[in-house]
């Protein structure tokens, strides 16, 4: 029997990271992050889990078992470097933008505790878009062509998307076309890039990676909608896609072109008439996580554990491939996600979420 094993876990959007309003289109993926990787967790024997907490927030219901959840009360980076110190392991769940997912990775490290996400050096790279495509573009991985933003000289001809170059969400992305005035951002709005209007099917891939192998264990649809002169994910299907060669090749061109991925990462896409064309990586647990274990049978968490523990990834193919749609709402009361998830863990309550619910088996 593996020896007792506690958790830190650090979902900064609801675990003290925003110190303003609480916007609810980030904070609800956040919870259904957090509530989702709290179930598996707890579900592995010998797991115990502690968790940070806003203050704000209150808890979630239906949990039990060997969870700690912490009250922030003040600056939660530095909280959560102080309870490494009584935790044999962190999990950190955070945007890029700013720089934050790669300062709690470095947090961990300089901690000497073993991290369950990617190290901080690739999580650098992966957070920059301008970075990624041209690691991806090195290995031979068609990623969506990537330049600079220079606020100088007029718009290119064509349709463009404009965004942060370690934005996250889709927040602050907007299109430039010949049919409407070029919106250009403000010098002091950060770095932007450019890249490429392609028309096609906005899909996602989750994939466990370790030295430069990689297992996929999703291939989702997106449900990406024009939103005024921006994007908003609406939704997904986790494995709505049929997993087939091509997805299998570029998720293993991601992980040679980005060696140091590790654990659960998340790769967004196009598929255009011309092919497949990589958006951006997510090097930490992205909102499809949420379906995973209904819809692959398997508890993803412990295949991460049993990737530290043994340096096993899963064996291709495992697991089934069910259908899973999940629905943002216009707000997520903190207790929803716990209940939504009750009818895949035995040790739980009988469901309550069927086709109205945050997520469902496809028919």
């Amino acid at each position: 029997m593996e020896p007792d094993l506690t958790i830190l876990v650090f979902e900064y959007l609801t675990g003290g990271g925003l110190k303003g309003p609480m916007g609810p289109a980030l904070v609800q993926e956040g919870e259904l992050m957090l509530q989702a990787l709290l179930w598996d967790l707890l579900a592995i024997p010998g797991v115990k889990v502690v968790v940070l907490r806003d203050r704000r927030l209150p808890i979630p219901a239906g949990f039990s078992g060997p969870i700690q959840w912490v009250a922030v009360e003040r600056d939660p980076e530095a909280l959560f470097a102080e309870l490494l110190g009584s935790c044999d392991a962190a999990w950190p769940i955070a945007p890029e933008t700013g720089g934050v997912l790669e300062r709690l990775c470095r947090t961990v490290a300089l901690a000497h505790k073993p991290l369950l996400n990617s190290p901080a050096e690739t999580v650098a790279i992966a957070a920059s878009k301008l970075a990624t495509a041209r690691c991806l573009e090195a290995a031979g991985v068609a990623a969506v062509p990537t330049e600079l933003y220079r606020p100088t000289g007029a718009p290119p001809p064509g349709a463009w998307v404009v965004k942060p170059d370690d934005g996250v969400g889709g927040q602050g992305t907007y299109v430039i076309e010949p049919a409407r005035p070029a919106r250009w951002p403000d010098r002091r709005a950060g770095r932007h890039v450019l890249q490429p209007l392609i028309e096609g099917e906005a899909l996602s891939l989750s994939v466990l990676f370790a030295n430069g192998q990689s297992r996929l264990l999703g291939s989702n649809r997106q449900q990406v909608v024009r939103d005024g002169a921006g994007f908003t994910l609406q939704g997904l299907t986790v494995n709505g896609v049929a997993e087939d060669a091509q997805l299998r090749a570029l998720a293993a061109g991601v992980g040679r072109a980005l060696p140091g991925l590790w654990g659960y990462a998340g790769i967004d896409l196009i598929r255009s008439a011309a092919g497949l064309w990589v958006l951006e990586v997510n090097p930490r647990l992205t909102t499809a996580y949420v379906g995973l274990r209904r819809s692959t049978g398997l508890n993803p968490a412990a295949l991460v554990l049993d990737l530290w523990r043994h340096g096993v990834l899963p064996e291709p193919g495992a697991g089934r491939r069910d259908p899973v749609a999940i629905h943002f709402t216009a707000e997520l009361p903190a207790s929803t996600a716990g209940d939504a998830r009750r009818d895949e863990h035995p040790e739980c309550p009988a469901a309550v979420a069927g086709d109205d619910g945050l997520f469902h088996r496809e028919r």
